[in-house]
């Protein structure tokens, strides 16, 4: 059964800084920064009441700029590669209440480096989230065969050691199948929210295919989804 209808605040977090790729939320692709393609996906989403964009940056909160979405400047303290997500979130949502005057029932945070999410993903999860004895709930993907946990190994030297057991060589199509988290959307109701964690211990999961998974955190990743447009095709569910 669903709940009645929740006031959802969609939250896009992109600070300036990142060690591995430098203003990575400003890097563009298929014609827009990868904030700007987040907040749009959101707003299109309409499964949220309102969009914010949070960060430290001048030029990243101006891609709020033309949008429904508001711009957030966060504290220096919330923009280290340190700050967790959870206060994050609640510096967004404290601000956000304290200007509009209502109280928002959950947060969807949605990731700009995670540039092929969907609308329908998005809205997928709010509607997953409405549900009856549902408090949280991410986006996954299935874990490729050749990184099932049962085909890890360790060196000893030059021997190769099971990491956990050994796989006896199972055919992949006969493992279990296994999924990760894949940082796209992250959403809760606020009675978690309020107990101090982002994600409940009791989460549910909203598959998205692997070709739309990416996480763009070098320029290696970039390139591969800048290819990855060319060939819209492999971006269809699988």
């Amino acid at each position: 059964a669903r709940r009645a209808d929740v006031r959802v605040l969609g939250l896009v977090p992109a600070r300036g800084g990142s060690r591995r790729m430098p203003r990575k939320n400003l890097a563009v692709l298929g014609g827009r920064t990868l904030a700007r393609r987040a907040i749009d996906t959101t707003l299109e989403s309409g499964a949220v009441e309102d969009v914010v964009l949070s960060s430290d940056d001048d030029e990243i909160l101006a891609e709020a700029e033309g949008t429904a979405a508001l711009a957030l400047r966060r504290p220096a303290e919330l923009a280290t590669d340190r700050a967790l997500a959870y206060d994050v979130a609640m510096h967004a949502l404290g601000v956000m209440e304290e200007q509009t005057g209502a109280r928002y029932d959950a947060l969807a945070l949605v990731q700009g480096t995670t540039p092929f999410t969907r609308p329908a993903d998005v809205a997928a999860v709010v509607d997953l989230l409405g549900r009856d004895g549902v408090s949280s709930v991410v986006t996954v993907c299935r874990i490729e065969d050749t990184h099932h946990p049962l085909k890890l190994k360790r060196l000893e030297g030059d021997r190769l050691i099971p990491y956990l057991r050994d796989d006896k060589l199972t055919p992949s199509h006969e493992l279990p199948e296994l999924w990760t988290r894949n940082g796209a959307v992250y959403a809760s109701r606020r009675e978690v929210l309020d107990t101090g964690t982002l994600v409940a211990g009791d989460v549910r999961a909203v598959p998205m295919p692997r070709s739309r998974s990416i996480d763009i955190n070098t320029p290696l990743d970039l390139a591969f989804a800048e290819f990855l447009l060319t060939r819209k095709d492999l971006l269809d569910d699988d």
